[in-house]
């Protein structure tokens, strides 16, 4: 009897001293990470190459930065084309996405939107397919954050991350023109305290 009160007591401490590991840390999303709809953002080229854009993606908004942008129910179809090819390589050197939609006073447009880099082409299609069902699942941005167009950064999300920030409310702001003043870099050190970057 005494030797099996002890193996119960022993078994009881050990439990309570031991940490009982049920989450992952640093490994776990929020736990509203899927609430509000896709979320993205993509560096494109907006109808002609070189013409850079920033598009985003939140629950039922898709908009170009600073210019404007649709609801889901003014979405009507994407087609997707590709053009050249880089080098001996079989893949092809340009994406084009041609949305449809209807614009605020019911007229059917186009937007045209291109890549030149294979993933990051890849990944547009992607949210595209997300925001048309509303899927909100945490990908692609928050597997590889502002590595989504021409000018790839290698994962660096410079705070662009938007499974991170707080949501967008006002279409206007630009995240590509933060800091910048005409020719100065009001971030860096030497300009950021000047009565022209405040």
């Amino acid at each position: 009897m005494i030797k099996k009160s002890i193996l119960l007591l022993l078994l009881v401490s050990s439990s309570i001293v031991l940490p009982v590991k049920s989450d992952f840390g640093d490994a776990d999303f929020r736990e509203d990470i899927e609430s509000g709809g896709p979320k993205s953002y993509h560096d494109a080229w907006c109808r002609q190459i070189k013409n850079k854009c920033r598009v985003r993606f939140q629950g039922r908004s898709m908009w170009v930065e600073g210019q404007g942008g649709i609801d889901r129910s003014q979405f009507i179809s994407v087609r997707r084309e590709t053009e050249g090819y880089a080098g001996w390589s079989s893949q092809p050197a340009e994406y084009y996405y041609y949305i449809r939609y209807l614009s605020s006073n019911n007229n059917e447009k186009i937007a045209l939107f291109l890549f030149s880099n294979k993933k990051a082409g890849r990944d547009f299609g992607k949210a595209i397919v997300r925001f048309k069902s509303q899927d909100a699942k945490p990908i692609p941005n928050y597997r590889f954050p502002n590595s989504q167009g021409p000018q790839d950064t290698h994962g660096r999300d410079k705070n662009l991350n938007p499974y991170d920030n707080d949501l967008i409310e006002d279409w206007s702001l630009e995240s590509t023109k933060k800091g910048k003043k005409g020719n100065i870099n009001c971030d860096s050190p030497v300009w950021k305290n000047k009565p022209r970057c405040n």
